[in-house]
């Protein structure tokens, strides 16, 4: 059935790779919307008849667009945030080909109505739990030490929690954190965060666009049951050399980029680093730490060739490190400790015909973490990592005005290190040795999709997605009696297949419009997931390891079912949505009850048990799109509960992040010229933990008795940020601002973690157990950010 379902797709694929592209009573129009200054693509601008908003569509990556429409008179128009609008007439009796010039716009009055219209109405398009976060909105928001930071930005939204206080780790819909798919331009990115999650490693200076996709999840995306979060990075000034950066309280960063062949050839390379440590390390030489133990750095850097009209080259990259060490004054004890991601995207897009046209990318994502020390004179290693090789084929086919097809074939090599390990003695034996092998995996994806505007009021989306997973050796395969000792093992050699897991994951999208300014939008999402991150902590921490499907552990399943009802309002200057959803979780992963870390030569995957899940809830938005007041109120109702029949006695329990209530209310506010404020207040339920209940002594041992499973609830988290930002006075070449931000203005002590204390005496008998939080930031923390621009 497997080799069916792929010949199946490969003809199919194949016979759309090759469809003519004439189609009756209906014209293509395509071309770029590009920046009037700098001639970079603007990616998300819309693009649309006036008269007919449907027809129309919105910019990708690289500011391309590509729609069809039937003969006839038209007004196109084209619309992005901070640009000018443009109109013009157009007599569409041909297929054409058109690059349209945006220039910004300083915010006046009367030019903020100009652009009333420049977002397309959540109405018209089948997407649901979809939000495009344009890079200069984010901009606004304040933050924690002065660092523009995408993550904590979607945390704000409806559906996404956040890891904890100061965190950038999020979940969606009841999701784990290794169930959300991060991209950068196509690279899959492992470990989003900086200095444990407190930062994410999306430098704001290098970003174009950034959207979340939290619902019905198109085909072209994989691998994943929670959501989609895809980053595309920045392209360079076509026209002139330019500078950027800013100088904040424990960071700085610079932006350079410009044109190597005018029109033809640009690059931008951008750089950021914490520096906190080379200004306090020459006074703190002689203290017992010596020193600040921590560091992190970003480098990203983006080529692209305009080839030919028809042909367009890119290569893109990404390299980040967190670095640190600890140190004892009496040298007893000594660590290092780095992990980072690196990408690197090569893309090379062809323009076929109008109708048809084609993207080939290849692309290295690699994630690496290791933590050594010295103590007593024995040194310990420990590492853990994954690297992925992915070729990608997708095609953009519009036959005619009714329909938009996307298709392609996706393949990725996996090398996953679950778990490598070694002590070494001061003579230099070596002992309690963690040698698991890494683990190879092949994973194949072909998918179609298309956009079908049944008619003007029903638009229905459908989509295909046949994935395969191949485990391949080297790998043992034992089998274990009841005392946990091997009595079989079957051993595979190098690029044996193991096991082979497929699935077909369709996902059905439907709009209906109930008039110009409202619809009613429902979704079916069937996934899986064959890259499995389990966890001992509620947040996602540089020690968590990533695991493969194997003949152990079989993938990931979710069934997700979704309906909204979306309204805008005075010409979408507001518009608002109510969400409900119910999410199946199938196969989910945690280790086994009484489960330690240690030394050991057994596969990390004989650790976990399997179990079940459910997550559902409604989500409330309402947005205000343009003008001098701008943002949103988002808010979550949810529950989310898991089973294992291996843990809490087969019952149910709650998830590490349910949380009943989530609020965020988020706005900026443009005061003048020269001044924009900006505020966010977020609150939430507590998060669910297991604290023990009782702590009792037998036989000179301290034991604990716990409680079920996830059964104590943190206190609620609530929180007000302020931020002001000043604009300088615009000189020939250079333009600058200044960002003041306080983080926890009134100083609330939102809970990080919980920690058992005791109270009482052992020999009066009155010992009482205790759980106290730990706060991370209990105090009103202002930052100031420099930001400066030169050209």
């Amino acid at each position: 059935m497997q080799r069916y379902n792929f010949y199946f797709f490969s003809i199919l694929l194949l016979l759309y790779a090759v469809a003519p592209a004439a189609a009756q009573n209906s014209y293509i129009l395509s071309g770029r919307v590009v920046d009037a200054e700098t001639g970079e693509g603007l990616a998300g601008a819309l693009v649309a008849m006036k008269e007919r908003s449907s027809l129309g569509t919105t910019t990708d990556a690289t500011g391309a667009y590509t729609f069809a429409a039937p003969a006839g008179s038209y007004t196109l128009l084209a619309q992005y945030i901070g640009y000018r609008t443009t109109e013009q007439q157009l007599e569409l009796n041909q297929s054409l080909q058109l690059n349209i010039t945006l220039a910004p716009v300083t915010y006046d009055v009367q030019e903020v109505e100009v652009i009333a219209e420049r977002l397309q109405p959540i109405t018209e398009t089948s997407a649901m739990g979809q939000l495009e976060l344009p890079i200069e909105s984010i901009k606004t928001l304040p933050v924690l030490f002065g660092e523009v930071d995408i993550l904590k930005t979607v945390q704000l939204l409806p559906g996404v929690q956040s890891g904890g206080e100061g965190n950038t780790g999020f979940y969606v819909r009841g999701g784990g954190a290794d169930q959300n798919l991060v991209l950068l331009d196509k690279a899959i990115v492992y470990n989003p965060g900086h200095l444990f999650n407190f930062f994410s490693v999306f430098n704001s200076d290098a970003i174009e666009n950034t959207t979340i996709i939290k619902g019905n999840m198109p085909a072209r995306y994989g691998g994943r049951l929670s959501s989609v979060l895809d980053i595309e990075s920045r392209d360079g000034d076509m026209l002139d050399f330019r500078a950027d950066g800013g100088i904040g309280l424990i960071a700085s960063r610079l932006t350079v980029q410009g044109p190597l062949l005018e029109d033809k050839t640009a690059f931008i390379f951008s750089g950021r680093r914490t520096y906190i440590d080379a200004l306090l390390n020459p006074f703190l030489e002689n203290t017992e730490q010596g020193g600040v133990p921590y560091r992190f750095y970003d480098l990203n850097g983006k080529l692209q060739y305009n080839l030919t009209e028809r042909d367009e080259l890119s290569l893109s990259g990404y390299y980040g490190r967190d670095v640190g060490k600890l140190r004892l004054s009496d040298g007893r004890f000594t660590s290092d400790f780095f992990w980072g991601n690196a990408t690197a995207t090569a893309r090379w897009n062809h323009r076929f015909s109008d109708k048809l046209q084609m993207d080939v990318s290849g692309v290295l994502s690699n994630y690496d973490f290791q933590f050594s020390w010295d103590f007593g004179g024995y040194n310990t290693l420990l590492q853990t990592g994954v690297r992925d090789y992915s070729a990608n084929i997708d095609f953009n086919y519009i036959p005619n005005v009714r329909h938009h097809l996307q298709y392609g074939v996706q393949y990725t090599y996996h090398t996953l290190r679950p778990r490598t390990g070694e002590a070494e003695g001061e003579a230099g034996e070596l002992f309690g040795t963690d040698r698991v092998l890494p683990k190879y995996g092949h994973e194949r994806a072909l998918y179609i999709s298309d956009d079908w505007n049944v008619t003007d009021k029903l638009l229905v989306s459908l989509g295909l997605r046949n994935s395969y997973f191949t485990q391949v050796g080297p790998f043992s395969y034992y089998q274990f009696n009841e005392n946990q000792l091997v009595t079989d093992s079957t051993a595979y050699g190098s690029g044996d297949a193991v096991k082979t897991y497929s699935a077909l994951e369709p996902r059905v999208s439907v709009r209906y419009l109930l008039g110009r300014e409202a619809s009613l939008k429902a979704g079916f999402t069937k996934s899986a997931q064959y890259l499995h991150l389990v966890s001992n902590a509620y947040t996602t921490l540089p020690l968590d390891v990533w695991v493969p499907s194997s003949a152990i552990v079989k993938p990931q399943r979710a069934t997700q079912y979704a309906l909204g009802y979306f309204k805008s309002f005075a010409k979408n200057q507001y518009e608002g949505s109510i969400e409900v959803y119910y999410k199946d979780l199938q196969n989910q992963l945690e280790y086994r009850e009484g489960f330690a870390p240690g030394p050991s030569n057994r596969d990390l995957e004989y650790e976990f048990v399997r179990g079940s899940g459910e997550s559902y809830g409604m989500e409330l938005f309402l947005r205000k799109n343009y003008g001098d007041l701008q943002g949103w109120i988002g808010y979550t109702l949810s529950k989310t509960t898991r089973q294992f029949p291996d843990l809490n006695n087969g019952d149910v329990f709650p998830a590490r992040y349910d949380r009943r209530h989530d609020l965020s209310v988020v706005g900026s506010y443009r005061y003048s010229s020269r001044w924009t404020f900006g505020g966010t207040f977020v609150f939430g339920t507590g998060q669910a933990t297991t604290l023990p209940e009782r702590r009792y002594y037998l036989e000179g041992t301290v034991n604990y008795q716990y409680g079920d499973r996830n059964s104590f609830r943190m206190q609620p988290t609530h929180r007000l940020d302020l931020s002001a930002t000043r604009e300088g006075k615009e000189r020939e070449h250079i333009k600058s601002s200044w960002t003041f931000s306080i983080y926890n203005v009134y100083g609330r002590r939102n809970p990080f973690l919980y920690y058992v204390d005791n109270e009482g005496s052992t020999a009066n008998q009155n010992v009482k157990l205790q759980a106290k939080k730990v706060s991370i930031i209990p105090f009103p923390l202002p930052s100031v950010t420099w930001n400066f621009s030169w050209k």
